[in-house]
């Protein structure tokens, strides 16, 4: 099956773990958290509600949906 969105990745430092979150902002996305195995974050990452349907897609198009 071809791969569409296949990327090469990255050299820069990988998350062990992630959390997501909202905020009290009701015109905000999605905010993801990525820790570091010692559970000290890296950065954060805010999706807003369009990119949020994008990803949706993309899982569902990639088969990653369970």
């Amino acid at each position: 099956m071809p791969r569409e969105h296949w990327i090469e990745r990255p050299g820069c430092e990988q998350a062990h773990s992630f959390q997501t979150a909202t905020c009290g902002d009701p015109n905000c996305g999605l905010h993801m958290v990525a820790f570091r195995r010692d559970d000290t974050p890296i950065c954060e990452i805010v999706i807003g509600r369009e990119s949020i349907r994008g990803l949706i897609r993309l899982i569902h198009d990639e088969g990653l949906d369970l």
